[in-house]
């Protein structure tokens, strides 16, 4: 018995026809007919009534079938894995990310990585750039990727491109009221500003003003300036909407943008298999893009 007999049963079954297995296989009807004989003396049973070029599925068959189907499925993911195996030997791909980049763009591009190695396990958690190296030195996770991230002894960095961050407020803020905005105006009002818990310390990333709301992820930042709260640097990715709706308003100041380079980070020894490259190359696309 191999499973060529077993698809051969397997298509009969379902079309109902001989011929039209035949023709989907694209091998002769009588090809097909012995196949199916041969697997049936192996089995010790009668699997269709034939009748001229008519075939009747009998109860054995009937109830063989979906463990039949069953055992195709597992012979496909064997040789799908085996496949992947000679292609990256990545079984899963821990991936520890800021929010630098949109949620729609992590979203596509996982799930297109998904689609070209079905088999490869995914795990996405969110974390500062501040906190990333140490996530990816302890094991935690395989790869960082973030903006400006801090160096880390243990591990290799590698730029993947640039990125703009950009000093806004909302449109409703004091500080969009069309005048140049001084230092002096900054440190006045309140900072919404990433912040980071390292180990016995808060860290706040380009804080100015001693008035500040430190944030956990850029979005919660954003979503903060959006309602007139203070006013924030934030990712260009993440502005292009509301800049163009007006709902933001880069502020009249130099500098009003910093160029900041994103990095993705992992331990040395462990160099990137081919789904994590295609991944880094698929970034670095965007950041061009972007730029």
């Amino acid at each position: 018995m191999n499973t060529r007999q077993i698809h051969h049963f397997v298509l009969a079954f379902r079309l109902g026809s001989l011929a039209r297995a035949a023709i989907q296989l694209g091998q002769s009807r009588s090809a097909v007919s012995l196949s199916i004989s041969a697997l049936e003396d192996q089995l010790g049973v009668t699997l269709f009534e034939r009748s001229g070029n008519a075939i009747i599925p009998t109860e054995v068959a009937a109830a063989l079938v979906e463990d039949c189907e069953r055992l195709l499925s597992i012979e496909q993911r064997l040789e799908a894995r085996c496949q992947q195996f000679l292609t990256t030997s990545e079984s899963q791909i821990r991936i520890a990310r800021d929010d630098a980049l949109p949620e729609a763009w992590w979203r596509e591009t996982i799930l297109a990585l998904k689609q070209a190695y079905p088999l490869i396990s995914f795990v996405l958690v969110l974390a500062t750039p501040q906190e990333l190296p140490e996530q990816v030195a302890s094991g935690a996770v395989d790869l960082g990727f973030g903006v400006a991230l801090p160096p880390h002894a243990e591990l290799l960095q590698q730029p993947l491109g640039r990125m703009r961050l950009q000093r806004v407020a909302s449109q409703g803020h004091p500080l969009s009221d069309g005048r140049r905005v001084s230092e002096d105006d900054l440190q006045s009002c309140t900072q919404i500003t990433l912040a980071s818990a390292l180990r016995h310390e808060v860290h706040t990333d380009h804080r100015l003003s001693n008035d500040y709301i430190g944030l956990s992820s850029f979005e919660q930042i954003r979503d903060m300036v959006d309602q007139h709260v203070g006013w924030a640097w934030l990712p260009a990715p993440l502005l292009t909407e509301r800049l163009r709706q007006s709902a933001l308003r880069v502020l009249p100041i130099a500098p009003n943008s910093l160029w900041q380079e994103y990095r993705v980070c992992y331990r040395q020894g462990h160099p990137l298999g081919r789904v994590s490259e295609t991944l880094c190359e698929r970034l670095s696309d965007y950041l061009i893009a972007f730029d």
